[in-house]
């Protein structure tokens, strides 16, 4: 994902962005970071985007890398994830605005794996 890109995906956070980390993350909990609530976005082995997702787990700050890994382990179509980009959201976003959130920017980035797709505004 370009830098730009990022950048426009953070601006769709809104004043929920807690902290812009434009640098990709391999698919796997350890390398997760902590927050309780974001949007994360996968990309296979060609830099396409295959998938985006949210998470709002208020009172968990390991929330991202617990449903990280319960995704990880129930679904084969991640088995195609080569890189992970998080948009970590405070930890006090309210649900339907995570959801909201996650929506838009599968909206703008059209994964091709869509059978969860968020809902966007």
């Amino acid at each position: 994902m370009k830098q730009g890109t990022y950048n426009a995906l953070a601006d769709l956070c809104g004043p929920h962005l807690a902290r812009s980390m434009p640098d990709p993350l391999a698919p796997r909990p350890e390398a997760m970071p902590d927050a309780s609530c974001a949007v994360y976005i996968a990309e296979d082995a060609r830099g396409v985007v295959c998938y985006v997702g949210s998470v709002c787990r208020p009172d968990d700050s390991s929330g991202l890398a617990s449903h990280i890994g319960e995704y990880l382990a129930d679904l084969p179509m991640t088995d195609k994830w080569t890189r992970v980009y998080v948009l970590a959201l405070s930890g006090d976003t309210p649900e339907p605005a995570v959801r909201r959130i996650g929506g838009d920017i599968a909206g703008w980035l059209l994964p091709y794996d869509r059978e969860r797709w968020p809902q966007a505004s």
